[in-house]
């Protein structure tokens, strides 16, 4: 129908852009309902350090976008391994680790941890944004909240990431929480046990 004039085209592109969290949404829910249907995990041994290397190669375009270094202090011997779904997993890590990136401030920093304890591994992921407030800390993993927007005013992945990673943690028998301090930032603890409990 002709060139859109200037106006037109914030129009089109907002519209754009609403479809695509529509479809990234439609996406998560799908996500959520996989796992919390009950359908079997595919379980197989899953190198922790290498998951974690494959989601920050995945994720560098974003990092580089916002100026935000990721950066490993992985202690975790490489020959320490989990049994868990690795697809689930990745996911998880996925939407911990971009939320950080999103989170943290331009030429900000995302440190990614790894440690062994016992029977359990735990994945931590500090940024440095904004932090959450301690009233908003307990639903932040909920379906559907938007507690702890970022500058952009965007929430962690529209509660929908977070509830996924919640599900894939209790699907695997481990936990998920946050620790933060409004203006130093947050670290999410991600723990499974090494082991999977043979169903009977």
């Amino acid at each position: 129908v002709g060139e859109l004039n200037q106006q037109q085209k914030e129009f089109a592109n907002k519209i754009t852009n609403g479809l695509e969290g529509l479809d990234q949404m439609v996406g998560k829910l799908l996500d959520i309902g996989r796992i919390e249907s009950g359908v079997e995990l595919q379980v197989e041994q899953v190198a922790p350090m290498d998951l974690i290397d494959h989601v920050v190669r995945l994720l560098q375009p974003q990092a580089a976008q916002r100026k935000v270094q990721v950066l490993r202090e992985l202690t975790l011997s490489q020959e320490v391994q989990v049994e868990a779904d690795r697809t689930l997993l990745q996911q998880a890590l996925y939407n911990l680790i971009d939320n950080a990136i999103k989170f943290s401030p331009v030429n900000g920093k995302v440190f990614l941890r790894l440690q062994s304890l016992e029977d359990k591994v735990v994945f931590e992921i500090q940024d440095q944004g904004p932090g959450i407030a301690p009233l908003d800390i307990p639903k932040i993993f909920e379906r559907g909240s938007t507690a702890g927007k970022n500058a952009e005013g965007s929430g962690r992945s529209g509660g929908l990431g977070l509830t996924i990673v919640k599900s894939v943690a209790e699907r695997h028998g481990g936990s998920v929480y946050v620790k933060s301090v409004l203006g130093r930032g947050s670290t999410f603890f991600l723990e499974l046990p090494i082991l999977q409990r043979k169903e009977e």
